[in-house]
């Protein structure tokens, strides 16, 4: 009986990834119509996407600063980075899309468990 559930969760656990390889497999087709206008609209969102984490990090970096600790001055403060560094990244695609979608450019629907915690 153990084997059947492990063999169950074996399979089940192969479609998945593979239907994430899919996903990411795919190319970006939103650029194939006008590709000047693309890259034109994507070179702007990123310099403003670059430009709002920029300050954002100078705010961040500057209020941890003021409120570290002794554990902090330790150097175990790799964690509390880590998620920073992680929040900042979905920040920045969050930023970047809303740009690009203001430009007319869609983003692509999520699958339901790109949505989880988003």
């Amino acid at each position: 009986m153990n084997i059947r559930i492990v063999a169950a969760v074996a399979v089940s656990v192969g479609l998945l990834m593979g239907g994430c390889a899919e996903q990411a497999a795919a190319p970006d087709k939103r650029g194939a119509e006008n590709p000047e206008k693309y890259s034109r609209d994507r070179d702007l969102c990123q310099g403003q996407v670059n430009e709002y984490m920029r300050d954002r990090r100078r705010v961040d970096d500057a209020s941890a600063g003021t409120f570290s600790n002794d554990t902090d001055r330790a150097g175990r403060d790799g964690l509390q980075t880590q998620m920073a560094n992680y929040g900042d990244s979905r920040n920045a695609d969050k930023f970047m899309a809303s740009c690009m979608e203001a430009r007319g450019w869609p983003q692509a629907p999520k699958s339901w468990w790109q949505k989880i915690g988003g």
